[in-house]
């Protein structure tokens, strides 16, 4: 891209966040739509568990993919792209044509490959987000929430309208397209920025048992709910339009709480005030579902989990970010702690409500259950302090700390005396941490040969050729 080019990226990031804002909710409403429809449209398809197996189980296979051939997708990203995006429409064909012969074997694989090719390309996003601002990608992800509402909604429309297989085929077959066309665009716009994430000092870190526990009971809570909703209102017409206005609701929410610019830089605490009280308000509401209060008490749960996606995505982010790690890393550790913790509680919820009547002694045990497990995984860390530093956006000033600290006073210094550009002092920030050329590509995600050019060029600015140079020159500053 040309420095023209870049320079009017930079001055237009309006334009970017509406391309992957419309990629981001067509993707969801694409893949939210195949599970919905199932139940709806399709006589004889799946039961709970199987469809939210298919739904979610995906994400496996996206993950190993993404690890696995880590080295192919960045060094061949348009090809993933394009490839991921026509696996999609073979899928989409196939899994009709299950659905036109009834054959329960090919709609569980269909959905299944369907959601890996989902998660592939909700990871392409992401990772288009992280060259944002984070203001920016939490504006970005509130529309994006919003317009999943409003998209899945609007197909549900012309779905009941005209309730023709070829339709809802062509329906659904126009998100796809939709999607990738903003994602490819979008992601070509946004590869122009060159926000990275802040060097890291070590290469693995193991994950806090408290967040751990968060992530595990918030998920696990909202696989109950979507479990025992079903359980509650048999699926129909009455309760898909809450759903769907829930998810727009929730995008106005993340937005007041979350994204604004004051709030975006503090959203883990922000939890106990919003998302806590919000998840626990939307399970004790089911149970009302039976007494005319349908519309509220699905709308109110769609709400509350499409809230905590939004702030999933965000703290996937910014965690990527605060802490220095691989995007790849984090994104993938952020996948593999929510989709089991869903599936074991779709799993859970389905096995009780055939186990046990829905009777209110039923529900008020569940809501016992589901209390001290959001309660032990938002309040256990104590207070907010607390809570930056176990989630690792915040750390105590240990003195390696303290030298961190001097480092990058000393590279700032560097940077501003020897006339080095802002990606030359991010890169310098790495050198002066001990790191190699290979480690500064595989965490800023470019080429070996452009990280080298860098290092030359800072070289040559600094009058140093090798590192222990380098050090020592930063010593003397």
């Amino acid at each position: 891209m040309s420095r023209k080019t870049h320079d009017v990226a930079r001055k237009q990031p309006q334009g970017r966040i509406v391309l992957l804002a419309c990629a981001l909710g067509a993707y969801l409403a694409w893949e939210n739509l195949y599970h919905d429809e199932g139940f709806l449209f399709l006589p004889g398809y799946l039961n709970q568990v199987e469809s939210c197996v298919a739904s979610y189980g995906g994400a496996f296979i996206a993950c190993a993919l993404m690890a696995g051939f880590c080295q192919s997708w960045r060094a061949h990203e348009d090809r993933w792209l394009a490839g991921t995006a026509t696996a999609q429409g073979i899928l989409s064909v196939a899994f009709y044509g299950a659905v036109h012969a009834q054959v329960p074997a090919g709609i569980v694989s269909a959905q299944l490959l369907l959601s890996a090719s989902f998660f592939v390309m909700l990871f392409f996003i992401m990772r288009a987000l992280a060259t944002l601002s984070l203001a920016h990608a939490a504006s970005l992800i509130a529309i994006g929430i919003g317009l999943y509402g409003l998209l899945e909604c609007a197909v549900w429309a012309l779905a009941l309208a005209m309730p023709f297989l070829g339709l809802r085929f062509a329906l659904h077959l126009g998100l796809l397209v939709t999607a990738f066309a903003c994602l490819r665009t979008g992601q070509a716009v946004a590869h122009a920025l060159e926000v990275a994430p802040k060097p890291r000092v070590a290469s693995h870190r193991a994950l806090p048992l408290p967040l751990v526990l968060h992530t595990g009971s918030y998920w696990l809570v909202f696989g109950l709910t979507h479990a025992l909703a079903s359980g509650v209102i048999p699926m129909g017409h009455d309760k898909l339009l809450p759903c769907y206005l829930g998810s727009m609701a929730a995008s106005l929410v993340f937005y007041l709480v979350f994204a604004r610019p004051a709030n975006v830089e503090k959203v883990w605490p922000k939890v106990r005030a919003c998302i806590f009280p919000l998840t626990m308000l939307s399970f004790l509401l089911l149970p009302f579902a039976l007494g005319g209060f349908t519309f509220v008490s699905i709308g109110f749960a769609q709400c509350a989990m499409d809230t905590y996606l939004a702030f999933y995505l965000l703290s996937t982010l910014i965690v990527a970010r605060k802490i220095g790690g691989s995007f790849m890393r984090t994104a993938l550790a952020a996948a593999l702690l929510a989709v089991p913790f869903v599936i074991i509680g779709v799993v859970a919820g389905d096995t009780l409500k055939m186990a046990l009547p829905l009777s209110p002694l039923f529900y008020n045990v569940l809501s016992v259950i589901a209390f001290a497990l959001l309660a032990a995984g938002t309040f256990w860390v104590g207070d907010d302090r607390r809570a930056e530093l176990v989630w690792g956006l915040e750390k105590k000033l240990s003195p390696k700390r303290f030298e961190d600290k001097e480092t990058t006073e000393r590279c700032a210094k560097a940077a501003k005396k020897f006339g080095l550009t802002k990606r030359e002092a991010e890169i310098l920030l790495f050198l002066a941490q001990g790191q190699n050329a290979a480690v500064i590509a595989e965490s800023e995600i470019i080429a070996l040969n452009t990280a080298r050019t860098h290092i030359a060029r800072i070289h040559r600015k600094m009058d140093v050729h090798n590192q222990q140079e380098l050090l020592k020159r930063l010593k003397e500053l």
